[in-house]
């Protein structure tokens, strides 16, 4: 089944690759640009950004199957209160974060974004084990290499909208041979292309490891640049898990030092989020640390989002829908608007004493500074 499976995809994205048509890169425009559903934009018409969100997937599920029949018109009928409620509190921009391995469906993605008119970045890459596709266990690294720049040049699947950057994740307990693997074509890609590269890692010592191996296979964080994802899981952290329920010495918050200081950008993407809770999304938690950054001299490395949405095709617990006269409604306590981050964290920081300049780097200049290409 992975052999199989690995001939469909690689075979496809190869096809594409090779027929050129609408492809991208890097030299293709006069200057860096978003990539978006909207066509490529360049810094002036992005406006502010919901730098990590979700608008659609199946998150959990080994392997996810409700996302192949999913109806694009229920997810629109879901999902358009929230964007044109984000779209009516200034967002002009929407990354949607979701890599192959939990239910993508960047057709419906592009679809909502068109039909709401919210220019949205795609991405490409892998989500790690378990959760990744059958194909990639037994692809080499060339052939995952081949996926990643189709997507990134041609189109995400058929969407014929380039991918803006490459999202990945590794283990806590440490990458695998076969998350290793991804992290090394999406080095030889995102040299050739100029792309950022993302990963969700939720453990200090592996972000670390992961940022050690880039440097190994030639893209350290000063050349290619590193957004550490989820990085306000190890911040809120006594210490890295040790065997025997012990914890480590360094003080999670040391880790994220250690990240910024050898040129990654960390992403504190829980604010108000109900699906994170307070645990780490709490205003006045993300304040401090944000004050702690900026102190150290590392404002321009900040990204800040709320991981929140997002229509799930499994409806699982907490992220259900139902009709609600006559409209598809999202009812569940775990799925969220997109709000928090510009209609109540952006009030927080001007409460705080945070400078409109640095706000609008937030919003703004530090997500066009790290997904733009």
């Amino acid at each position: 089944m992975r052999a199989s499976r690995s001939v469909s995809v690689i075979g496809a994205a190869l096809v594409l690759a090779t027929a050129g048509v609408g492809a991208v890169s890097a030299q293709d425009e006069s200057g860096p640009v978003f990539y978006t559903t909207a066509g490529p934009l360049d810094e002036s018409q992005i406006g502010d950004v919901l730098a990590h969100q979700h608008m659609f997937v199946e998150l959990g599920a080994v392997p996810p199957v409700a996302y192949l029949e999913a109806d694009p018109e229920i997810v629109l009928e879901v999902l358009r209160p929230w964007l044109e409620s984000a779209k009516a509190l200034g967002i002009g921009t929407f990354i949607e974060f979701t890599p192959e391995g939990v239910g993508r469906r960047p057709d419906i993605v592009k679809y909502v974004a068109d039909e709401v008119g919210l220019p949205t970045m795609l991405v490409t890459g892998i989500y790690r084990e378990p959760y990744m596709p059958d194909w990639a266990y037994t692809a080499t690294v060339d052939e995952i290499a081949d996926f990643l720049r189709t997507e990134l040049t041609v189109g995400v699947t058929d969407t014929g909208i380039p991918a803006g950057f490459i999202k990945l994740s590794q283990n806590d307990t440490g990458m695998t041979l076969t998350e290793r693997k991804i992290l090394e074509a999406a080095c030889t890609v995102a040299k050739e292309t100029g792309s950022a590269i993302a990963s969700h890692i939720t453990a200090g010592p592996t972000a670390l490891s992961v940022m050690d191996a880039l440097t190994s296979f030639g893209c350290p964080q000063d050349e290619v640049r590193f957004i550490w994802v989820h990085a306000m899981v190890t911040a809120v952290a006594e210490g890295a898990e040790l065997e025997g329920d012990r914890v480590g010495a360094d003080p999670g918050l040391e880790y994220l030092m250690a990240a910024l200081d050898r040129g990654a950008y960390v992403s504190l993407d829980g604010i108000g989020s109900g699906y994170w809770t307070d645990w780490v999304g709490a205003y006045d938690m993300n304040i401090d640390w944000i004050s702690q950054f900026v102190d150290a001299g590392y404002e321009d490395q900040i990204i800040i989002g709320a991981d929140t949405g997002w229509f799930d095709p499994g409806q699982p617990a907490g992220f259900e829908i139902e009709q609600v006269d006559g409209v598809w409604t999202s009812v569940g306590d775990l799925a969220q608007d997109y709000n928090s981050v510009p209609e109540e964290f952006v009030p927080a920081m001007r409460d705080a004493g945070f400078s409109e300049e640095l706000i609008t780097k937030l919003m703004h200049g530090n997500p066009w500074n790290a997904f733009s290409r």
